[in-house]
């Protein structure tokens, strides 16, 4: 799990500098709209993570049982940043 873990962390590290990098690129005004959403999602990554660890320190022999809960609230962040993308810079790309 812990290696689990920590890849769903890494990974969610790089979509945050992915959308970061997008928003370098595009208009003042887009930077700004995403800036606040942007260190939502860092602080709930950091949230995250903080009650994985202080999970997992209090109950290692239960972490597969959080196991599922924990990739759920990532997928939900990610869904959250795939919706950033479809607004953010580009956003034409990804017209349905």
């Amino acid at each position: 799990m812990a290696g689990e873990a920590e890849k769903l962390f890494k990974d969610l590290g790089e979509k945050i500098e992915q959308l970061i990098e997008k928003a370098k690129h595009a208009s003042a005004d887009v930077r700004e709209e995403m800036k606040e959403p942007i260190e939502k999602l860092k602080k709930e990554r950091d949230k995250l993570e903080k009650k994985m660890v202080d999970f997992r320190d209090k109950n290692e022999p239960k972490i597969e049982e959080a196991k599922h809960h924990l990739k759920t609230a990532i997928d939900e962040m990610s869904k959250a940043f795939e919706k950033m993308f479809r607004k953010g810079p580009g956003a034409e790309e990804y017209k349905d």
